[in-house]
């Protein structure tokens, strides 16, 4: 058997043993290392016959006990080795005659009782089985097209018109991992076109369902709790004057075209969050931070001074948004230095520092809500018992001091955590987090939020605004809060209305194109790490769809694409709506 390029001859003995020879500068074959031993299945087994599969890249081997397998030259981290990727029985008895076609990789073989059938080795696949007419078949075919398939036997040649369009296309080779030539494992590959015409055509579905969930994922952590408070701050707490004034401005967000988003995103943003990483990802928190002292700062207020200055809630909250972005900057470069040894950009590739800072990060969020929910849980009675003979300032000055201890306890936990996960020898670079990328899905999850905050936004106060005002008055005089009576009254009556907000804004994030084609790399790729690319199904879509060939398996494979990017949609939506009804008799009742 020679190779591809016509450089390496292999020799197989009936044992399995093959060997390599390679043509020396003199002309001569030189043998290229030491036999290697093929282990067939049954350890008994000998090899009947052998024969290149398309390019010359893998080889099929046939063995008596009615096994076919594919070996390949496959390359591993420090080594190339000959490995034995594809693997399946046809009969239980002997493979007499096997070959390839010469435009796909689909194989016909025959054993030594007459009957034959036709594989396509990637995906396992059984194609076709029948019975030869004679028995004693000395050999197969195929024609140039491979639309014939001729058998050889008693010096007659019998020919089949072949018609299979799409070997490729099956359930396993769109969701399974498949074992390609030349990867050390079965993965799941996007590759729709290739370097020449015996390339091997890799139609896994997976990484595009993968940075589909993935842009949804982080654009709706991003935009959704921004849309949804936003919505429950103005129509709760904000006077009907402002309430006119904010929410056109807030949909007027919602013409900005999706591509002119993405341009800003690729072309300004990227460039941005590359260079001040740490700053942006310190912002966040840090403003978090300032609103929840700010609130606790509001209740050591005078009731007179409080009661004056109501009317500029927002205008405080708005000017703590600058301050918390400028202690950010300030805190920065404290912080590169400190947990990611002064670049966090080769901490992330591996280069330095430990795993410790990234566990964390990564427990802050967790850990404050578990904090929070021990709070509010199973600590509140205790709380509430000691609150009740507490007077106004004092009751402020003791939520002020167990918020900063809480604070202080989510950062330790974080740091215990990240002790505890470095001792045992994880680190979360490789899997959780890794190498840096202009284009990732952390700068669409930002862009895409702020595509999406509009519609959630004017569907979610739509809903709040519906709840009847008897409801409020009701719970107001019981003697409730105004924030009590949001989050216990108004909130659940209008958490139909809420939901549905949400699963439209997932059903816009799942299908939006420009953003994502424009500022997501476009990389099929199957990782978790928020900091590299990725490619969605209707990126793809708008991508490959003009350039597919009328009728190939891509063309059609891009079709099952649409249908799966309307399943999405349709299972948020009918969920939406079962959901939604659960919620309305609920609110009914009240």
């Amino acid at each position: 058997m020679v190779d591809s390029r016509g450089e390496q001859l292999g020799a197989l003995d009936r044992n399995g043993n093959i060997s390599f020879w390679m043509s020396g500068s003199d002309g001569k074959l030189v043998r290229t290392g030491t036999p290697t031993h093929l282990s067939l299945a049954g350890s008994e087994s000998k090899v009947t016959c052998a024969s290149p599969l398309l390019g010359r890249t893998s080889f099929l081997l046939g063995s008596e006990s009615g096994h076919i397998e594919a070996v390949a030259m496959t390359a591993f981290e420090q080594s190339q080795e000959l490995q034995s990727i594809h693997r399946f029985a046809f009969r239980d008895s002997a493979i007499k005659n096997m070959i390839g076609s010469p435009t796909t990789r689909m194989v016909a073989v025959s054993d030594d009782r007459g009957e034959a059938g036709m594989f396509y080795m990637p995906t396992n696949k059984n194609l076709l089985n029948w019975k030869l007419p004679e028995t004693a078949c000395e050999s197969l075919f195929f024609s140039a097209s491979s639309q014939l398939l001729g058998s050889v036997a008693n010096n007659t040649v019998t020919l089949w018109r072949i018609h299979i369009p799409h070997p490729e296309a099956s359930l396993s080779g769109f969701f399974s991992r498949i074992w390609y030539e030349g990867y050390p494992s079965p993965q799941h590959i996007w590759q729709s076109s290739t370097g020449n015409v015996e390339g091997e055509y890799k139609f896994g579905f997976m990484p595009l369902i993968f940075g589909t969930l993935k842009a949804t994922f982080y654009s709706m952590l991003i935009g959704a709790p921004i849309a949804l408070l936003a919505a429950i701050f103005s129509s709760e707490f904000m006077s009907s004057r402002w309430r006119t004034r904010i929410k056109p401005a807030i949909e007027l967000m919602a013409s900005v075209p999706s591509v002119v988003l993405g341009f800003i995103g690729a072309l300004v943003l990227a460039p941005l969050l590359r260079d001040h990483l740490v700053a942006a990802l310190l912002c966040p928190p840090a403003i978090l931070f300032l609103f929840l002292l700010g609130a606790h700062g509001w209740l050591l207020l005078p009731n007179t001074l409080s009661i004056r200055w109501t009317r500029f809630r927002l205008l405080i909250l708005l000017g703590l948004i600058p301050m918390g972005m400028a202690i950010a900057i300030m805190l920065s470069g404290l912080v590169e230095s400190y947990l990611f040894d002064g670049n966090v950009m080769q901490w992330l590739a591996g280069q330095s520092g430990t795993g410790w800072a990234g566990w964390f990060c990564l427990g802050i969020l967790p850990i404050s809500l578990l904090v929070a929910w021990f709070l509010s849980g199973p600590a509140s009675p205790y709380l509430q018992s000691r609150a009740s003979s507490m007077t106004a300032p004092q009751f402020a000055i003791c939520n002020l001091g167990i918020f900063l201890i809480a604070s202080i306890a989510v950062f330790l936990i974080s740091a215990l955590v990240g002790a505890t996960m470095q001792s045992v020898g994880i680190d979360p670079r490789g899997s959780l987090l890794g190498p840096y990328q202009e284009r990732n899905a952390l700068l669409v999850g930002c862009i895409l939020g702020f595509a999406i905050i509009p519609l959630i936004y004017t569907i979610s106060e739509d809903a709040l605004q519906s709840v009847p005002q008897h409801l409020r008055s009701a719970s107001l005089g019981c003697g409730a809060t105004t924030w009590q009576t949001t989050i216990r009254v108004v909130v659940p009556t209008a958490m139909s209305g809420l939901f549905s907000a949400m699963m439209i804004g997932f059903g816009r994030a799942v299908g939006e194109t420009m953003v994502v084609l424009m500022a997501a790399g476009n990389t099929p790729l199957m990782d978790v790490n928020p900091m590299n690319g990725y490619r969605t199904l209707s990126a793809t879509l708008a991508t490959e769809l003009p350039e597919a060939a009328r009728g190939s398996t891509h063309y059609h494979s891009l079709f099952l694409a649409a249908l799966l990017l309307f399943c999405f949609t349709l299972v948020a939506n009918t969920i939406a709506e079962l959901v939604r009804i659960r919620f309305r008799k609920r609110a009914y009742q009240l």
